[in-house]
């Protein structure tokens, strides 16, 4: 599978299975590119679990999402394009500069690290096949290997799931965070 092809799988599993949040509203296009920054991007990781030639899951994680946001920013005329249908309504575009408030300080509590696990998908067909808890330790490694001490996950409040599998995975609840107004997250550590 070639990169480019990668990072179109990953941004079609992000729109299936990670539905309920504001980044799948952006588009395949979109996120075929913010995956591809972060794959590319100074301390940040894409992490795939492959299946049958198929990617099963990704996790997503880095220490800040400047490198990304610079990254995308070198191709101004394809990340607008691919933005174009969301910057033209302006419910979206307040919601995208919430995510670049929330990405500065954001309100997050004292203390958290600053390196986040971003994202964790998993396809429903792999789902119970440890591919998740797979992902998370190939990326609490990588963490470990550039020297973080600790990470940050950041789960809305309605994923009961999610919560579960990070407490499970041995993350501890730290406080809460709005990154979209009106709508409440957990802050979660995980220390290595």
């Amino acid at each position: 599978m070639t990169p480019r092809e990668r990072y179109r799988e990953v941004a079609r599993l992000h729109v299936r299975c990670l539905d309920q949040g504001f980044l799948a509203t952006l588009g395949e296009g979109f996120l075929v590119q913010m995956y591809e920054a972060i794959d590319q991007a100074e301390g940040t990781f894409l992490l795939t679990e492959e299946r049958d030639g198929r990617v099963a899951g990704f996790i997503t994680g880095g220490a800040g999402m400047g490198p990304i946001y610079r990254r995308m920013l070198r191709r101004p005329v394809r990340l607008g394009l691919a933005l174009l249908p969301a910057l033209l309504r302006p419910a979206k575009v307040r919601r995208i500069l919430e995510i670049v408030r929330y990405s500065g300080d954001g309100g997050l509590p004292d203390g958290v690290p600053e390196a986040e696990l971003l994202s964790l998908a998993v396809s429903p067909e792999w789902r119970g096949k440890a591919v998740a808890d797979v992902l998370y330790g190939r990326l609490a490694e990588e963490f470990r290997r550039h020297g973080e001490p600790a990470f940050r996950i950041i789960v809305g409040a309605a994923l009961a799931p999610a919560h579960r599998f990070y407490q499970r995975m041995g993350a501890e609840p730290a406080g809460d965070v709005q990154v979209h107004e009106g709508e409440s997250s957990t802050v979660y550590v995980h220390r290595l």
